[in-house]
């Protein structure tokens, strides 16, 4: 078998394909709305996976409700004994919050069920860009795994910390097969966090995504193009920084929004990169 060496050629003028994005900011700074149409088609090309149950307010946008890690199972009697099953989605206990269909049951998921979803079905799916909102919940259902299998009652309490090096482990291979699967087909991943509230250290103010810091980094480093989303005083207008240094995570490995802040929406970046010279 002959080995085929790729010259690579970036084309800085048109839309990239295939990439991660992170956009971390505080809450109400537009996140959801903004990935919910991060794509050339608008809302019609992208999939929310709404582990934060909130962007049932994005109107448009195409979700997918997930409230569980792993899927919920019930307790059976049986004559021979205890057995377990999965309680069907509409049985979960949710309604819907709004719309036609609002105080109804509303069918729900574990992020495992839709992972599995969209490894078989994927490449029939309209959608270029799949959307987790947000990583830090997925986290949190991560942390209490954790502490169930070691019977601890907190993070920090597991030997030599090993519980946060297993919830890294755990967080980091979810976020890797979902970057894989959209990889595979083209397509980008948007994952979203929430900002930690600015912290000095060493005299220099630290930012970064609200998360245990060594999963914030591994996430960061597995990104191409990180921005912090912000509303600016005044005109309170939504923007998004890109302005990369040694105390924030934020950056662009693609050199059109290198260094930039601009309004934060698709059409503005799409428009910094089909003009860069």
């Amino acid at each position: 078998m002959s080995i085929k060496v790729q010259k690579v050629k970036v084309d800085y003028n048109e839309m990239p394909q295939g990439v991660t994005y992170y956009f971390i900011g505080q809450p109400k700074t537009g996140k959801s709305t903004q990935a919910s149409k991060w794509s050339e088609k608008g809302q019609d090309g992208v999939l929310v996976l709404d582990t934060d149950l909130g962007a049932d307010f994005v109107d448009g946008a195409n979700v997918v409700p997930i409230v569980f890690l792993n899927d919920p199972l019930e307790n059976i009697k049986t004559k021979d004994g205890d057995a377990w099953k999965v309680i069907p989605p509409l049985e979960r206990g949710y309604v819907y919050r709004n719309g036609p269909n609002k105080g109804e049951p509303m069918p729900v998921y574990s992020l495992s069920e839709v992972k599995a979803w969209l490894v078989k079905d994927f490449h029939k799916l309209p959608y270029d860009t799949i959307v987790i909102d947000t990583i830090d919940q997925v986290n949190e259902w991560v942390e209490d795994l954790v502490k169930e299998k070691l019977k601890i009652n907190e993070m920090g309490m597991g030997d030599f910390g090993a519980d946060w090096a297993k919830a890294r482990r755990l967080n980091v291979t979810i976020a890797k097969e979902i970057q894989q699967l959209v990889k595979k087909n083209g397509a980008n991943l948007i994952i979203v966090s929430h900002s930690k509230k600015s912290m000095t250290q060493d005299g220099k103010v630290q930012l970064g995504p609200s998360l245990p810091a060594g999963l914030g980094r591994a996430l960061t480093a597995k990104a191409d193009i990180i921005g912090f989303t912000e509303i600016k005083k005044g005109n309170n207008e939504y923007t998004i920084n890109f302005k990369a240094y040694d105390e924030r995570s934020n950056g662009s490995r693609f050199k059109p929004l290198a260094q930039k802040i601009l309004p934060f929406n698709y059409e503005s970046i799409k428009k910094e990169i089909l003009e860069y010279k």
